[in-house]
């Protein structure tokens, strides 16, 4: 497949695109901090919309990026809008403040979902400890699998029953 030449595309077209894939990852923090919330709070109810919700917005974000990197904007963002034969001055440095924008939101998600991240392994090992205490012999059981979702591995009547 033979990629598009940024050269080509119209620059507010660029710049649309790139404040479309920063809309898209500033929800994404938004939803990331909503689910931190809800994993200090232990609301199970309330971070299952969250993890839902994240999903949409790494979906909706994936397709932002897709559709910026359709107009041949990919690596070297800021090297591609440099040289744009066509991108007047004041587009040119707005469309700089977004990629300067999208570089610390790409950063800020990365650090939230390794917060949140950190703050899962943490409950899993407090409810595994619990687990030891309450059954000894389901201490093996493994909550969540690598995919984070819940292992259905044996009947519900072993968690159950405490």
């Amino acid at each position: 497949m033979i990629s598009a030449d940024s050269h080509a595309s119209d620059p507010q077209a660029l710049v649309s695109a790139l404040e479309a894939e920063l809309d898209s990852l500033v929800r994404l923090l938004e939803i990331l901090d909503i689910e931190h919330q809800a994993l200090l709070g232990a609301d199970p109810a309330r971070l299952e919309q969250a993890v839902a919700a994240k999903q949409n917005a790494i979906a909706t974000h994936l397709k932002c990026r897709s559709e910026r990197e359709s107009l041949g904007l990919t690596d070297s963002l800021r090297e591609q809008l440099e040289t744009h034969p066509f991108i007047s001055t004041d587009i040119r440095k707005h469309a700089f403040s977004v990629v300067d924008e999208l570089s610390a939101c790409a950063s800020d998600s990365k650090n939230k979902n390794t917060r949140n991240g950190k703050l899962i392994a943490g409950l899993k090992e407090r409810t595994n400890t619990s687990l030891r205490v309450l059954r000894p012999e389901a201490a093996s059981i493994a909550l969540y699998g690598d995919g984070g979702s819940a292992e259905n591995t044996m009947g519900s009547r072993l968690l159950g029953s405490a």
